[in-house]
């Protein structure tokens, strides 16, 4: 049997920890490509760089075919799928980002589930990967982007290794037009953590941005208003320590 190929991508930045390890985890079941954004594209939604120049690098200093695109997400893939890859792809995933891509508001601003979204609308089995990151690691884990010891690198691998299998059994199913399995992980993540179907919660945000001399830089809020919450939103999973899988169909937008 043909081993089947996988476009790995991101939005924290080719070089993080975590798309590093997802991308070890699945050379056990997939030939690994990895096409990513040069640096961190967080909250870069489904933008493309409509002006300026992109930028592509070849990167043969990492363990598999690898380029790096100055540019988002979104862009990234696109390349990958249409000018770098040598040949077709069976799926897309991206990730493993770096925090949790839960309820409607962050989906919608995730590049990580906005890159998977853009391997699905090319008619391929697509995967988002994302990981809770504990507050008191969190800063530790993006000060050294990803690259981390001690437990926290052990979650990490556990994600990617659960990642890998979980793709190799998604292969069974047949590719989606618009359709991406947005995959949450917890903080702690084992071999026999429990998987559950989730739909998505809904949280208001609100304001996202805070006084900073005589104008504004981004903060996340460290309080949101429930608006829809139910035993199986995605957020009461990762609340339960357990792994959420929702299916992002994206054809329900239109007709096709």
């Amino acid at each position: 049997m043909t081993t089947p190929t996988v476009l790995v991508t991101n939005d924290d930045g080719i070089d993080c920890g975590y798309l590093h390890a997802l991308a070890t985890a699945f050379q056990e079941y997939f030939k690994v490509f990895v096409v990513a954004p040069k640096n961190e594209q967080s909250w870069a939604g489904r933008s493309f760089s409509r002006r300026g120049h992109v930028a592509v690098l070849e990167r043969p200093d990492l363990p598999w075919p690898a380029w790096s695109v100055d540019g988002t997400p979104s862009d990234a893939v696109n390349l990958g799928l249409s000018t770098l890859l040598p040949s077709p792809v069976d799926l897309v995933v991206s990730g493993i980002n770096v925090g949790f891509n839960i309820t409607l508001p962050l989906v919608m601003t995730s590049g990580t589930v906005a890159a998977a979204l853009e391997g699905a609308l090319w008619g391929h089995r697509a995967i988002a990967f994302s990981q809770a990151v504990n507050r008191k690691n969190f800063e530790t884990v993006k000060e050294k982007n990803g690259h981390i010891k001690g437990e926290v690198a052990t979650w990490r691998d556990a994600a990617a290794k659960r990642a890998a299998t979980i793709a190799k059994d998604l292969m069974k199913s047949e590719p989606g037009n618009g359709i991406v399995h947005n995959i949450n992980f917890p903080a702690v993540v084992a071999e026999a953590t429990p998987i559950e179907k989730t739909q998505l919660g809904l949280v208001r945000l609100g304001g996202l941005f805070a006084p900073d001399g005589d104008g504004y830089e981004f903060a996340f809020p460290t309080e949101q208003t429930t608006v829809f919450c139910p035993e199986d939103a995605d957020i009461q999973c990762l609340g339960r320590g357990h792994i959420s899988h929702t299916v992002l169909d994206y054809r329900t937008l239109g007709r096709f």
